[in-house]
């Protein structure tokens, strides 16, 4: 049972390898980055704890140790005054599976920066969206986001608007409530040469045909 949930634990760094390998078959980037790391703990975790037990009595009944998954099943439902592998099976299928496959949704989330553009890949989505760097208009460097009662959160952020009139926010493969990387800032600002303007939030930033 320790080896099923070490081996379930262990699949963060499988979902954290998946995320960059899909990451790596569009190209060269000179900065990629990825779907934030937290992303990968839910699943394992969740994993770990509701699917080794009941995987353990099911191997025992197959390989026709019955007695002892019996005896192993009675001593839990007795703790528990409860049919504990009904409910541990409910909910692998309940919880652990759907999480699961949201998980997996996220596999295609990142940021990569290469000489010409900029790939941005979203949340259950198997194609990136492209954003070539020459069309780039306007860099603004926002504060943060506005909340509800009207104060600014602070998390800087980076949004470039181009001239198809798509925005493009730095910060597309990150958590969504923490500041841009300083090195993706600069990076952006060099790659497209423009001369960044300044904003309290993106809701500030005026539409970019008014500037012309």
């Amino acid at each position: 049972m320790w080896s099923l949930a070490i081996a379930l634990a262990l699949l963060f760094f499988v979902l954290r390898g998946a995320n960059r390998y899909w990451a790596s078959l569009e190209g060269p980037s000179v900065l990629t980055q990825y779907a934030p790391q937290v992303f990968w703990c839910f699943f394992p975790g969740f994993a770990a704890l509701a699917l080794p037990w009941p995987l353990t009595v099911w191997y025992l009944r197959k390989i026709g140790r019955w007695e002892e998954a019996d005896t192993i099943e009675d001593d839990a439902d007795a703790r528990g005054s409860m049919n504990s592998f009904r409910v541990m099976k409910l909910l692998g299928i309940v919880v652990v599976a759907p999480i699961g496959f949201f998980t997996v949704l996220a596999i295609p989330i990142h940021l990569s920066i290469s000489a010409s553009e900029v790939r941005v890949g979203h949340y259950a989505s198997w194609r990136s969206e492209r954003f070539p760097l020459t069309q780039a208009r306007r860099l603004t460097v926002v504060d943060g986001y506005r909340l509800r009662d009207g104060s600014v959160h602070p998390a800087k952020d980076v949004i470039i608007d181009f001239a198809d009139g798509r925005r493009l926010s730095a910060n597309s493969a990150g958590d969504g409530g923490t500041s841009v990387r300083e090195d993706v800032m600069r990076l952006l600002i060099s790659r497209t040469g423009l001369t960044p303007e300044h904003a309290v939030t993106i809701d500030d930033i005026p539409p970019l045909l008014a500037q012309r």
